[in-house]
């Protein structure tokens, strides 16, 4: 995998995973787990989640805001996987502009500054290097979807937290192991095709980025191996 140069590691034990339930999420808590890290998944179905040796499964939804600021309190990152559910969820969805705000609020009442959020690569200008074939499906099948994420993300950047946001380009479910690209958004000029990258590789990507301060206020652009220039 290849990523910038860092200037070390931060100390990062304790981290809170939302959208544990999902295809990145789940990845996020083996892969978290299997670092040493204690992790605490928060999710709407608990019985969705596998108890294990340093997991703490917490029931809540994202828009509470009391259960929220609880589940994230004495963490020291937070790794958001949310997304949408199903193709029904493309459609006028507005999750991310209805949690993100109850997250970041939740995180400033807990004393929580890191955040490693997963967005998707198309949303606002790092549609820039894509294809031309790429960037109308951004901007029509995908639409709605990436507006929700954009408006939401502005607005996030106004709320004083230490953010990275990670832009995964299609994402597949191969196993582990697979070859990537970590880029800083502003540093890709090109990305050829529409290439796919495992949900694997991201969730690597995401607990990297949360175990590096160094990626504090950078946007990340995730893909297989060779697909940038």
């Amino acid at each position: 995998m290849q990523s910038r140069a860092s200037p070390g590691k931060e100390t990062v034990v304790r981290i809170v995973v939302l959208g544990a339930t999902g295809g990145t999420g789940h990845r996020l808590v083996d892969q978290a787990l299997h670092r040493g890290h204690v992790v605490v998944a928060y999710v709407r179905r608990p019985e969705a989640v596998d108890g294990r040796p340093g997991l703490t499964v917490v029931g809540g939804e994202l828009t509470d805001a009391a259960s929220l600021t609880a589940a994230v309190t004495g963490a020291d990152a937070v790794l958001c996987a949310i997304g949408p559910t199903g193709v029904k969820d493309l459609f006028g969805t507005d999750l991310m502009r209805r949690t993100l705000p109850v997250l970041a609020d939740a995180m400033t009442a807990a004393g929580v500054r890191r955040l490693v959020l997963m967005s998707a690569y198309g949303v606002g200008d790092t549609a820039a290097s894509a294809t031309p074939l790429a960037r109308i499906a951004f901007a029509t099948a995908m639409r709605s979807l990436y507006r929700d994420k954009q408006i939401a993300e502005s607005r996030l950047a106004e709320a004083g937290l230490d953010v990275t946001t990670v832009y995964p380009t299609a994402l597949t479910n191969e196993p582990p192991g697979e070859s990537a690209d970590v880029r800083d958004v502003t540093s890709v000029s090109r990305v050829g095709g529409m290439p796919k990258i495992s949900r694997a590789a991201v969730a690597t990507a995401m607990l990297d980025a949360a175990e590096d301060p160094g990626t504090i206020g950078h946007r990340l652009l995730v893909t297989r191996a060779g697909a940038v220039r």
